[in-house]
């Protein structure tokens, strides 16, 4: 099975449930290149909050066991790419009996669709997109492949590639959108709902975040509040320098210090490798022109936003 979020959680319950792979000689393979954060439990629902930070592969396979001990399974953190045909060889595939795609974009699909028309493997396709489903069961020589049907063109990038691993260009415009939205849209419209109506804003805040979330979106309309009661643009320029070293200085620090450029998966492969590049911090300098602007206008946005001059 390659990939184990919602569907993946879905199927590993499945297949624990009616014994797939419990008999002599059974075995279930699952990969998830991925990590499991907050925004995943409210629909990966084999994840808890203390398994955060954990890889979705594992933990899963491990609560599958929990669900029926007599389940085989092995858990891999590779991404299934032309880059980890190493791991993922000539003697893998052969020695499978069927494959399941559980994957979040369409790329991937294709990938694994033609290595199961190439070593002429059953495939069972599916996904999901908000409230609608699909699934497809494909047959050497008896239905057509995946690829053989066109898709619509994708509507958006999942949240996991672009918070972990973007590598295209369009990643990063949609990781730079969703910041701005964040930051200079959905905080002042929290703020401005709070102070309207208190006890509202928080009936619905309980109802559709966790105890955790909720702590953390008051903490920001705290911010909010306290910035717009000083009225100062030094203190626009304040917040704006942090949230530069924040998010390309400090954070990617506190990653590569979990994960360091010689970092090795499970497996023993680099653990920086295809996709995954290794990001590098930024230390804010004022005499670099992209720096200063990003600072200046940021500043300006928050500036803006709370009616400073």
């Amino acid at each position: 099975m390659v990939g184990a979020g919602a569907l993946g959680c879905e199927y590993i319950k499945a297949f624990a449930m009616m014994g797939l792979g419990c008999g002599e000689g059974g075995l279930v393979q699952v990969t998830d290149n991925d990590n499991i954060e907050v925004s995943n439990l409210n629909r990966q629902f084999l994840f808890r909050k203390n398994n955060v930070g954990s890889s979705k592969s594992l933990t899963a396979c491990q609560i599958g066991k929990q669900m029926n001990p007599g389940l085989n399974v092995i858990a891999h953190t590779s991404l299934v790419s032309p880059n980890t045909e190493n791991v993922f060889n000539d003697a893998f595939w052969e020695d499978l009996d069927f494959i399941v795609n559980a994957v979040d974009n369409v790329k991937a699909r294709h990938y694994v669709d033609g290595r199961c028309v190439w070593f002429e493997k059953p495939l069972l396709e599916s996904g999901t997109l908000g409230t609608k489903a699909n699934s497809q069961m494909i047959i050497p020589h008896k239905t057509q492949c995946y690829s053989d049907s066109q898709d619509p063109p994708e509507e958006s990038i999942p949240m996991c590639t672009l918070r972990h691993f973007p590598n295209q260009i369009e990643h990063c415009i949609e990781w730079g959108r969703d910041k701005f939205n964040t930051f200079f849209t959905d905080r002042a419209q929290d703020t401005i709902s709070f102070l309207q109506d208190p006890a509202k804003f928080m009936t619905q805040l309980r109802q559709n975040t966790t105890s955790s979330g909720a702590k953390a979106q008051l903490e920001e309309i705290k911010k909010v509040v306290h910035l717009a009661s000083e009225g100062q643009f030094s203190q626009c320029v304040r917040v704006a320098r942090d949230l530069f070293d924040h998010d390309y200085d400090h954070d990617i620090r506190d990653l590569k210090s979990i994960f360091p450029d010689d970092h090795k998966d499970a497996a023993g492969n680099p653990f920086w490798s295809g996709p995954k590049r290794a990001p590098h911090p930024i230390t804010f300098n004022v005499e670099d022109e992209l720096h200063f602007n990003y600072v200046f206008s940021c500043a300006n946005l928050i500036a803006f936003n709370l009616g400073v001059p």
